[in-house]
């Protein structure tokens, strides 16, 4: 009997050993390029709610956003080339453009290879057919110059799409939301700035 219940307890764990681990999706594959709507908070200056152009291949973002705070409320065009460590702001109120180093690094909105699985949910419901959306949740640490940045991101189930991306740092936080997501579909513009900028 005992060796009958210690065979038994030892199948027990495999198999929830196993369920586990079919239970834990792969790293997905993000889509490289996209439009879409982004909401961006930074609780050291602000909330940014507009739109969003991503482009991993050649390593740039942009978005056309209307920035507020308790004080302010403008509207602008940033550009970001991380391959040219370049970054632009457009005013669109004044048209004033400024332009600086970028000394944060490109960010992928996708999960990176030494991601891990830290969990999954369900938005909406699945009581109601087509009403619910699968949630996966990722995170890494990564190192850049020296300091160290704690990543997360929530990732559709199907397709792999980004649905809200973090990251922790030494300076503070910040957290991008994302919806209306529409891949390759963007103006390719919106990573020119405008003449004399």
């Amino acid at each position: 009997n005992c060796k009958m219940n210690s065979l038994v307890s030892v199948a027990f764990v495999v198999l929830c050993c196993s369920a586990f681990a079919v239970a834990i999706p792969s790293r997905c594959s993000s889509p490289k390029q996209w439009a879409g709507q982004m909401r961006r908070f930074d609780p050291k200056i602000g909330m940014a709610v507009g739109e969003y152009f991503y482009d991993e291949i050649n390593q740039r973002k942009a978005r056309v956003e209307t920035f507020s705070n308790e004080t302010f409320t403008g509207h602008f065009h940033v550009i970001e080339l991380f391959a040219e460590k370049t970054y632009y702001q457009i005013d669109l109120d004044t048209k004033q453009c400024e332009s600086g180093e970028l000394t944060f690094p490109f960010v992928p909105h996708s999960v990176v290879d030494n991601a891990t699985f830290s969990g999954d949910f369900v938005i909406g419901s699945t009581a109601i057919e087509d009403a619910s959306v699968e949630i996966t949740t990722w995170n890494h640490v990564f190192e850049h110059e020296g300091k160290k940045f704690d990543w997360f991101g929530d990732f559709t189930l199907h397709g792999c799409l980004p649905v809200k991306n973090g990251i922790d740092f030494e300076d503070g936080f910040f957290v991008e939301l994302f919806a209306d997501i529409v891949l390759g579909d963007f103006d390719p513009n919106m990573f020119i700035p405008p003449a004399g900028c």
